[in-house]
């Protein structure tokens, strides 16, 4: 008879402690599908406020086809959104407008990112003809969008304001005293001359603080040329109106997003300027891009979870299965056990990573004086071993000055940047980490530098976007560690960017703000 030495004894232990561990993975497999319904209800919350907005939001193919609507498209123009997508935006776009309508929309198709203006009549459901204002973005290149995402709103009510406007002075200064949008006339040196009341609650200007300044004294800088294109063009084509969405400083000096209608009116007698209605829309347009930027992570989340979450559950069980046959012989067992945990321990580094990635987005903590060389000290301490096997020298800067940040986020910035470019120094003759500091201002800028493989220009914008991976498809991860990043920086109201060009290594930059200032 074999002595028993105890060994099966620990290990029926082992496999009870795997079985509550695949307990607690089942419990975290449930949290995920939690959190994902938690992002599905957010989705939902978006559509009711797009259901309840004032305009529509579509997305449009090359050919016209509508993909995607928003549900406020029922309520404005009566059509069903079912029955909406799917079909050609052009069967609705009266006859005389059809031309106009297809040479401004081929126009915006001709590379991504154009930016287009419309403006046409369509068959409202009821069968009466109603004016449309739409502005196109071109996002053909974008896998997530694929089209043109169109903002279009009913503006039948206004096109008969304006044509009132014309007929009764006293009509339309009563009106445009009441009007819910800003209300502006210039004079013909493009001086204000007069406000509607909404115009000073939405831009905090008084009558005595604007009268008599020049409107492009308040246009962005990078937008002047722009801006003052479009005043000659109305200029020269007098009762004509044009259209044009631009950044608008307020009284508080930061500058919002408005679209406007510009109309000159210097030879009607009864007015004697040029007439400004304009709309703050920074939230609806911040809105938009928040959208978008969440189908794109909500899209990347579920494929990501669903291939890198659940396959180390998959092997656990797989594993777990074959131990249970009969006959193994304790080599098997062996064998099975350390692939069982392997899987455990992917699992718990993907949910950790998960983990580090939300609470980077929280809320940042309290901000205290922070040095970063401790910090840093501690990291490449938690990291020397693997250094050291690999041969990395690093190479820190002279001075690092005391920083105001949240400690733990400032972790878990070093810790990722660290960590990215250990990885990608794999492999790579005489490896180098370089880490260095200045001071510019009353900020504390940062690099991370390695000379690894580098990037490729046409990815630097994607690399802080989470669920991407830019190394071999088998790299582990999530792709989060530069996601995690950003977000903490952002946090704390720093920036964050990278410099790369392939062969020559990677540096990623951040800043925060200086303990002196």
């Amino acid at each position: 008879m074999e002595k028993d030495d105890g060994t099966g004894e620990r290990l029926d232990e082992e496999v009870e402690g795997l079985r509550r561990r695949v307990s607690e993975l089942e419990q975290a497999e449930k949290e995920m599908l939690r959190v994902r319904k938690a992002l599905e209800q957010g989705m939902e919350a978006l559509n009711i406020v797009l259901e309840n907005s004032h305009d529509i939001l579509a997305i449009l193919g090359k050919d016209g086809i509508i993909s995607y609507i928003s549900p406020s498209v029922e309520r404005i123009t009566g059509y069903n959104r079912d029955r909406l997508i799917g079909t050609n935006a052009l069967e609705t776009i009266h006859p005389e407008d059809m031309e106009r309508f297809l040479v401004a929309f081929t126009a915006g198709m001709v590379k991504p990112g154009k930016a287009i203006n419309m403006e046409a009549r369509y068959r409202h459901v009821d069968g009466t003809w109603h004016f449309m204002e739409a502005q196109g973005i071109n996002l053909t290149d974008n896998p997530v969008v694929g089209g043109m995402v169109v903002t279009a709103r009913d503006i039948t009510d206004r096109k008969a304001v304006e044509e009132e406007l014309k007929r009764s002075e006293s009509y339309y200064r009563s009106l445009i005293r009441n009007a819910a949008d800003m209300i502006s006339i210039l004079d013909s040196d493009l001086k204000f001359r007069w406000g509607s009341r909404s115009s000073a609650k939405v831009t905090g200007y008084t009558a005595e603080t604007i009268y008599g300044r020049s409107f492009l004294e308040f246009i962005h800088p990078d937008e002047y040329g722009r801006v003052r294109e479009a005043l000659d063009h109305v200029v020269r084509n007098p009762g004509v109106p044009k259209y044009i969405e631009c950044f608008f400083r307020h009284a508080d000096g930061s500058y919002h997003f408005h679209s406007i209608v510009l109309t000159s009116l210097l030879e009607d007698p009864s007015v004697l300027g040029i007439i400004i209605n304009s709309r703050d829309i920074s939230e609806r347009r911040l809105m938009e891009e928040e959208l978008l930027a969440t189908n794109r992570e909500l899209d990347s989340f579920a494929s990501t979870v669903a291939h890198d979450l659940r396959t180390p559950l998959a092997l656990i069980e797989g594993y777990a299965q074959l131990m249970r046959a009969e006959g193994n012989t304790r080599e098997e067992n062996e064998a099975y056990l350390k692939s069982i945990i392997a899987a455990a321990r992917r699992m718990d580094g993907l949910t950790e990573s998960l983990l580090e990635y939300a609470q980077a987005g929280q809320a940042a903590g309290a901000a205290v004086t922070v040095e970063p060389l401790d910090v840093l000290s501690d990291i490449l301490f938690e990291h020397s071993g693997e250094i050291e096997d690999r041969g990395i020298e690093v190479v820190l800067g002279e001075s690092f000055p005391a920083i105001k940040v949240d400690h733990f986020k400032l972790r878990q910035v070093f810790t990722n940047l660290v960590n990215n470019a250990v990885k990608y120094l794999a492999g790579v003759t005489a490896p180098r980490i370089e880490v260095s500091s200045r001071e510019d201002g009353d900020t504390a800028v940062f690099c991370v530098r390695d000379n690894g493989p580098g990037l490729d220009p046409e990815f630097k914008d994607e690399v802080f976007l989470p669920f991407k991976r830019f190394g071999s498809k088998s790299s582990p991860g999530l792709g989060i560690g530069l996601s995690t990043v950003k977000r903490a920086v952002e946090g704390w109201g720093g920036r964050v960017w990278v410099e790369s060009e392939p062969g020559k290594g990677a540096a990623f930059f951040f800043t925060a703000p200086l303990a002196s200032a």
